[in-house]
């Protein structure tokens, strides 16, 4: 699969029959009225989307699944370099924007739905439902799916898209409905995809965005992170852990062993820390913590470190310890485990723990 960042950002995009096309000042539309009326405007403005030939956006119609991919394309920015057939039944090439889902289903944003018979089709005229515009829109951003569980009254434990909805909740990007229900089932209308689109893609329109969404200052659009593989993880802690024993090397102490048992009690803490705060991993004692990881006793102390940014910064973090923190320059430390996470918005958590004598 290409990934998309790699691809040049200029591209004039097949405007099929069933795409509205815009007509007048960008974003001016007679239908739309104070409701989600900025975000259309935005969206209008950067040629994400468009309204119909009479001058209105069918504000309240429902959004296609062709129109989505459209949509989404455009505000990514793809190139279309000829994606390979992605074999629909009732969608082949040369039928209207065929290339934008073309490379969509390459890039994984969009699946296709399965027949009764085992065949794949995709069903462009068909209604997208709010389910689905959940999985495609973290599909599309990489919006991270592990994360704190929503109580939508609505959405069962076995939906498909139940980690979808969560994450899009955890992001600020929809809240549901008053009634703490959420209307898995229901389409979704053109200005809503465009709100929920819009707050995805801009800090502008996304309260919560300081807290779970990285934004470029300048632009105020989202940044699409860049998560690190399990193994690259392991990297980084092993060169935090190594910087650390030079530290101390150079004071004289003695280096800490690389405790595994530590390792991967500070990469549960920090994961629990960062993505499920309520956790118990967060709260317990090592003492119970350790007991409950590997059944036995913990008969030494345990201290912890906390930190973020990259390891250079992290080191720095921990060579200036606070107070009520352990430094890394004790003589009774014994054994070291360093866990590292990333958070919503890609950024390096860390969590340090010390075992001492």
């Amino acid at each position: 699969m290409r990934n998309w960042k790699q691809k040049v950002v200029a591209s004039i995009l097949t405007i099929s029959l069933i795409i509205p096309v815009q007509v007048g000042a960008a974003g001016k539309f007679s239908d739309v009225g104070t409701r989600f009326s900025k975000e259309i405007e935005y969206l209008a403005g950067r040629n994400i989307v468009k309204g119909y030939n009479n001058g209105t956006f069918g504000v309240n119609e429902p959004v296609t699944r062709g129109e989505a991919v459209v949509m989404l394309t455009r505000e990514m920015g793809l190139r279309f370099d000829g994606a390979p057939d992605p074999g629909f039944t009732d969608f082949k090439k040369g039928d209207g924007f065929y290339t934008e889902v073309a490379e969509a289903v390459e890039q994984g944003i969009i699946q296709g739905k399965t027949g009764k018979d085992g065949s794949l089709y995709f069903d462009p005229e068909g209604s997208l439902t709010r389910s689905h515009m959940a999985l495609i829109l973290t599909r599309a951003y990489d919006i991270p799916l592990d994360r704190q569980d929503v109580k939508f009254k609505d959405v069962p434990p076995s939906l498909e898209a139940k980690q979808a909805i969560n994450a899009l909740a955890n992001a600020g990007i929809t809240i549901g409905y008053d009634d703490s229900s959420f209307h898995p089932f229901s389409s979704i209308t053109r200005q809503e995809f465009a709100a929920l689109l819009a707050r995805t893609v801009s800090v502008d329109f996304n309260k919560m965005s300081l807290q779970f969404v990285n934004y470029d200052p300048v632009t105020h659009q989202r940044v699409k992170p860049v998560w690190l593989s399990d193994e690259e993880i392991r990297v980084k802690e092993e060169q935090l852990a190594d910087l650390i024993n030079e530290a101390r090397s150079e004071k004289g102490l003695p280096v800490l062993k690389k405790n595994e048992r530590l390792f991967e009690m500070a990469r549960l803490k920090t994961r629990a820390f960062v993505r499920f705060p309520h956790e118990d991993y967060v709260l317990t004692q090592h003492s119970n913590f350790y007991k409950e990881l590997y059944g036995e006793e913990l008969t030494k102390e345990v201290q912890e470190n906390i930190a973020a940014g990259s390891v250079e910064k992290a080191f720095s973090r921990l060579m200036k310890n606070s107070i009520t923190e352990p430094s890394i320059f004790e003589e009774n430390q014994t054994d070291i485990g360093v866990g590292l996470t990333q958070d919503m918005d890609g950024s390096y958590k860390w969590f340090v723990f010390f075992l001492y004598k």
